[in-house]
């Protein structure tokens, strides 16, 4: 923090014009990432704090201006702030590395990245542009990292890794386990995510895949499985787009077995689902994950997980998941954020092991709810709000 002097000689503060650029307004993981941010600047005395609100996809934005302890009105009030023939000092721009640009005296660029061991050449150039760039992982990291290493374009700026934290009201409100007693089944295994692509083969999250084999799993068995999932907005004709390629992907017979649930929870909603007497496991076979979000807030709930043992969430959960076996394969689409040629892969989660897990989990029911149980411990001291806001002070203070 700089300061000049006034006309008598003493010392002011000089407070920093700083600008926050992202999809702060709406119901998407970056728009959670927007907000952690906004969260950590608003708390500062020594900036002059301004938004721009962007879209992101076809995401929609949160109108509930009392979501997540009135945040949104909070941000509200800063995004009405007229910020024309502004030079700002410092922007923080939570956005992918090609929408960033040079709008500030300093830039720090924040991102999640991709889904894949490598991202586009382009965005090391992009990152050259920023000062400084915050991953929320060191998966995200090295795949930066590993672009630079093995391409012409060297990476020239320092990445940080500032995690994300779960929702701090988890700490603060009480649950109701049986808000959710209304579903058919005593067990249920939660899946939870965005349908990212029309076909099954490019949906970064491979929920199609995870459903078939959920499904197979219980298939003879009373234990059900509960799609939290949506393809961005919540209206009503992407809710028929996830039904009808659900439908169109699974065995009539075994659509009896699914629950859906649809719209847009409250954090009251989302922990009481995560803490339900109805559910017994969280279940993804994601390609891989920037941070993990859903993992994360599960897990702070004590929720066992069956996952791909891949990427970012191994950093916060270890060993204490139910890890599935995986081949790290080339894929062929999303130009946009890899350059096909260099041969991106993700990983692609055995289909037999994710059943023999299945099986496993339901055999040990209680060994792995103890499990959960002691990482959600860990979860709660090191990933809450005012851990990751101390990661983000430090980082103020060494930097801008």
């Amino acid at each position: 923090m700089s300061k000049t002097k006034n006309k008598c000689g003493s010392s002011q503060i000089k407070v920093k014009k700083v600008l926050l650029k992202g999809p702060m307004f709406t119901s998407s993981g970056y728009g959670v990432h927007s907000r952690q941010v906004f969260t950590a600047l608003s708390q500062r005395n020594d900036i002059d704090l301004f938004l721009q609100p962007t879209d992101w996809g076809n995401t929609s934005w949160i109108l509930n201006q009392e979501f997540n302890n009135g945040i949104i009105k909070k941000m509200l009030d800063y995004a009405r702030k007229n910020f024309a023939n502004i030079d700002f000092d410092v922007s923080y721009q939570v956005l992918l590395p090609n929408e960033w640009t040079n709008i500030a005296s300093k830039n720090v660029g924040v991102t999640a990245g991709f889904e894949a061991d490598i991202v586009k050449e382009s965005w090391i150039e992009a990152c050259n542009l920023m000062d400084i760039i915050i991953t929320p992982s060191d998966f995200t990291r090295m795949s930066f990292v590993k672009t630079s290493n093995n391409s012409k374009t060297k990476l020239k700026r320092k990445i940080k890794v500032i995690n994300e934290w779960y929702y701090n009201e988890f700490d603060h409100i009480k649950e109701d386990s049986s808000y959710f007693d209304f579903l058919q089944y005593d067990k249920n295994i939660l899946i939870m995510g965005q349908i990212t692509a029309s076909h099954p083969d490019a949906d970064r999250k491979n929920i199609i895949k995870t459903i078939k084999c959920a499904v197979k799993f219980c298939k003879n068995k009373d234990i059900g499985v509960i799609l939290k999932v949506n393809a961005g907005k919540n209206t009503q004709q992407l809710k028929n787009v996830v039904v009808d390629s659900i439908q169109k992907n699974i065995d009539q017979e075994d659509l009896s077995k699914i629950t859906f649930l649809f719209g847009n929870f409250s954090i009251q909603e989302i922990k009481n689902l995560y803490m339900s007497n109805k559910i017994t496991c969280m279940l993804t076979g994601t390609r891989a994950e920037g941070w993990g979000l859903p993992l994360v807030e599960a897990a702070s709930c004590g929720l066992p997980i069956i996952a791909t043992n891949y990427s970012a969430y191994k950093e916060f959960l270890q060993e204490d998941f139910l890890k599935i076996n995986f081949d790290l394969i080339e894929f062929k689409n999303d130009i946009n954020f890899v350059d096909l040629d260099k041969s991106p892969k993700w990983a692609e989660f055995d289909k037999n092991d994710m059943l023999n897990k299945l099986k496993i989990f339901f055999e040990n029911i209680k060994f792995y709810k103890d499990i959960a149980a002691s990482r959600q411990k860990i979860i709660k001291q090191n990933f809450n709000m005012s851990k990751i806001l101390n990661n983000y002070n430090k980082f103020f203070k060494s930097n801008f």
